[in-house]
């Protein structure tokens, strides 16, 4: 069975030897201070780390750093809305104050995520070409509850 996976990942394994020959020299010195013998099993995990990490989930490599307010009730939204509508700088004091997600005591970051990452109404905004950066979103309605939204970064690999 680990013959047959190690068969079916070479055509990738190729491709990834080739993407990372410039750095043989430092292979050869990780191999021999750190590793030690690389048999196809570590070749295999190292492997499918860096495609996790090349891929994120969702596989478009997009990503977008935000920070969102959720809140239950939509009349507390509201609110927060019309004060953010003044005074969009005071977004991470609210979400500090009002946010009912763990992400409220750092201001509502939730950092940075690829797509499939977040519930649909949540990512249909943040991936929405037409999402500017650091904008308050309009009031978005998920099965947690009512989310302002800000994407503070938008980045493709």
């Amino acid at each position: 069975m680990a013959q047959e996976l190690l068969t079916q990942l070479q055509p990738i394994l190729d491709q990834i030897k080739e993407a990372l020959a410039p750095l043989a020299p430092l292979h050869d010195i990780l191999r021999q201070k750190v590793l030690g013998p690389i048999n196809g099993y570590t070749l295999i995990i190292l492997a499918i780390q860096l495609l996790q990490f090349l891929w994120p989930k969702g596989g478009s490599g997009s990503q977008v750093t935000a920070s969102h307010i959720l809140v239950k009730e939509e009349k507390k939204i509201k609110e927060l809305q019309a004060i953010l509508e003044k005074e969009p700088e005071r977004f991470a004091e609210l979400a500090k104050a009002n946010s009912a997600c763990p992400s409220g005591k750092n201001g509502g970051s939730l950092g940075s995520f690829g797509k499939g990452q977040m519930v649909k109404e949540f990512e249909s905004y943040c991936f929405d070409p037409e999402t500017k950066e650091n904008v308050v979103s309009p009031v978005i309605k998920t099965q947690f509850g009512y989310h302002l939204v800000i994407v503070t970064k938008k980045a493709s690999a």
